[in-house]
């Protein structure tokens, strides 16, 4: 396989000049281990060949060209990257990655391959901890801040790397190396919780901590060395290789809740770090939109360098049903390629284990329905959404009585979590309208409410002609999450409007969902 490059900010076929664009999947093989939960697809003891293969067959098929592996998170035991009697790595381990690699070129598929921690094993995580103090908490904040968390890693990645070259790995099927799959920082432990003192760090460079901007350069240049070192060696096994590594939205400067206490400042390393390009994660449904998150990434109007989206997917918990879920995932892609975004990896290839918590749809899901809707062979990422769903009111253009200002009426339209809230006692309405006509079948409303008590819900419908008819009165005990549902004996025809009227509420009026279906569609089965 030829190796893919960059051109500015462009992927590109070395051979030949042509434009790459990766897209495709994280691939993973979760299992039961101890008590948790753990990736093991590259693990001897769980490794399935012929499932991979078929696998990889398919992603080619369908037209994506990349798939992202975590290398080492399987943790602990004498299946695991770690040697478990000593020293270094487990050469049987390494011979599965390296079969992989060569699976993916037989394939066709290009490999983004993923360190996610030091392994638990082969001394390194022991020697990485060594710089701990009352300066340097253990674990991150040593490790890549500390001249000892620095050899370990320079260490672990020299190990690697000459181990997959004994193995023979396919480099050539090898898009990059991503030294660590999300770097980031405790915020509440030293030296960042610090405020007085001078740290010194393994660039040898001291900082004040009571001074702000000295504090964050010491993150800046310390993140900068680790990567500096780690990439050196990387290069040396593999000069022709790209160099990468994975972010999640940092917490500034738009306010947000995704990194809880981890700290993560990526705009100075888009400025200058060694990287040859930038892997971001974004999901949606979260407390900012996607051009807050490239805000917060420092990527507005950035073309040094390529960035994809190294991860992406629709959490269930947000969006419960599967061809809202696609229809998001569409929309999600393509407002990211004004952004500056290049390329697109789905979170992932199966559904996680949901004893985990925060499960997303898996491409192949329902017999392949994100496999399709995310298909390069049949659809430019960049191009609008195309999935149809079979909720009519799905991002229908939508009025309400009155909203928060935080809780518009269309969030209760979204397919999501969001919800729409008056702010007022009742009677409130919400209505959906149709300009070109719908026939409604039935009508699926989700409550947001609190306290719990008896409401009272109107649904009239505005038709073509301009008569109003009322189709159905809910009277009853209601309490947050609860559904109302009600299928028409006949469809009603030629809808132009459908609004909800709240007449009586001992809560705000809101509404988490309202769905309304054709005679043909009825509420699907949800997730949950």
């Amino acid at each position: 396989m030829s190796r893919i490059t960059i051109d500015g900010d462009r992927f590109v076929v070395a051979d030949t000049g042509e434009s790459f664009v990766p897209v495709g999947v994280d691939y993973f093989d979760i299992v039961p281990v101890a008590g948790g939960f753990e990736d093991r697809v590259f693990s001897p003891a769980v490794f399935d060949e012929a499932q991979v293969t078929a696998d990889f067959a398919r992603l080619a098929e369908a037209g994506y060209t990349t798939v992202r592996m975590f290398m080492d998170s399987c943790g602990s035991g004498d299946a695991c990257i770690g040697s478990s009697k000593g020293r270094g790595l487990n050469p049987e381990y390494l011979a599965v990655i390296a079969e992989v690699t060569r699976i993916a070129r037989q394939q066709g598929l290009y490999l983004l391959l993923t360190s996610n921690d030091l392994p638990d094993q082969g001394g390194y995580w022991e020697e990485s901890n060594k710089g701990a103090s009352d300066q340097f908490a253990g674990y991150r904040n040593a490790h890549y801040l500390t001249a000892p968390g620095v050899a370990a890693a320079v260490r672990y990645w020299d190990d690697l790397m000459g181990g997959l070259e004994d193995a023979d790995a396919a480099f050539d099927a090898i898009l990059a190396w991503s030294i660590l799959n999300e770097q980031w920082f405790f915020a509440g432990q030293p030296p960042l919780s610090l405020s007085s003192g001078v740290v010194t760090t393994a660039n040898g460079h001291g900082y004040d901590l009571s001074d702000p901007e000295q504090k964050r350069a010491m993150t800046t240049d310390g993140i900068r060395y680790y990567i500096d070192q780690v990439a050196s060696v990387i290069r040396v096994h593999d000069p022709d290789g790209l160099v990468t590594m994975g972010f999640f939205t940092p917490g500034f400067p738009n306010d947000t809740t995704i990194g809880d206490d981890r700290y993560v400042d990526t705009a100075p390393l888009v400025a200058d770090s060694d990287l040859d390009f930038f892997d971001f994660h974004a999901y949606p449904g979260g407390d900012i939109d996607l051009a807050k998150m490239a805000e917060n990434f420092g990527m507005v109007d950035y073309t040094a360098r390529p960035i994809i989206m190294g991860e992406f997917g629709a959490f269930i918990d947000r969006y419960p049903k599967l061809d809202v879920a696609a229809w998001t995932l569409q929309t999600w892609v393509a407002d990211s390629c004004d952004l500056g975004f290049d390329g697109w990896l789905h979170w992932a290839y199966v559904q996680a284990p949901r004893a985990i918590g925060d499960a997303t749809w898996g491409l192949v899901d329902e017999d392949g329905l994100l496999l399709d809707a995310l298909s390069p062979a049949r659809r430019n990422p960049c191009s609008p959404a195309d999935v149809r769903t079979a909720d009519v009111a799905f991002h229908a253009p939508v009025r309400a009585s009155r909203s928060l200002p935080a809780e518009p009426p269309e969030a209760a339209v979204d397919g999501g979590a969001a919800q729409w809230g008056s702010g007022a006692d009742a009677p409130q309405w919400i209505e959906m309208a149709f300009p070109d006509g719908i026939d409604v079948g039935s009508i699926v409303l989700t409550i947001a409410q609190w306290p719990a008590g008896r409401t009272v819900h109107e649904i009239v419908a505005t038709l073509a002609s301009g008569r109003t008819v009322s189709l159905h009165r809910f009277d009853g005990p209601t309490a947050d999450g609860d559904i109302l549902e009600y299928r028409f004996p006949e469809p009603v025809t030629d809808v132009v409007a459908v609004r909800v009227t709240t007449t009586l509420s001992p809560s705000w009026v809101a509404w988490r969902e309202i769905e309304i279906y054709g005679p043909d569609g009825g509420s699907e089965e949800s997730a949950g």
